[in-house]
């Protein structure tokens, strides 16, 4: 996983995996978590515990959001059909 000079790869490198973690692939970048040699495993343990808490959050929210808007969408129909 180790460059020819030493150096990490840029998607292992640590601001990499966090903003991969929770920007943009979620859970599935924790594979790369766990092949980043920057990370101890304490470190991954916790970051991988936000993640999972992070993304139900996310997941929560978007059920709550889909939820209203259906309901609003129905009050729209209904205020169409009485026209």
């Amino acid at each position: 996983m180790r460059k020819e000079d030493g150096e990490v790869k840029w998607y292992l490198r640590p601001i990499s995996v966090i903003l991969l973690l929770f920007f943009v692939l979620g859970p599935f970048a924790l594979p790369l978590l766990y092949k980043s040699p920057k990370f101890n495993k304490t470190l991954k343990v916790i970051l991988t515990i936000v993640v999972i808490i992070y993304t139900s959050y996310l997941i929560f929210a978007s059920l709550e959001i889909s939820r209203e808007l259906y309901k609003k969408m129905e009050e729209l129909q209904y205020i169409f059909k009485m026209y």
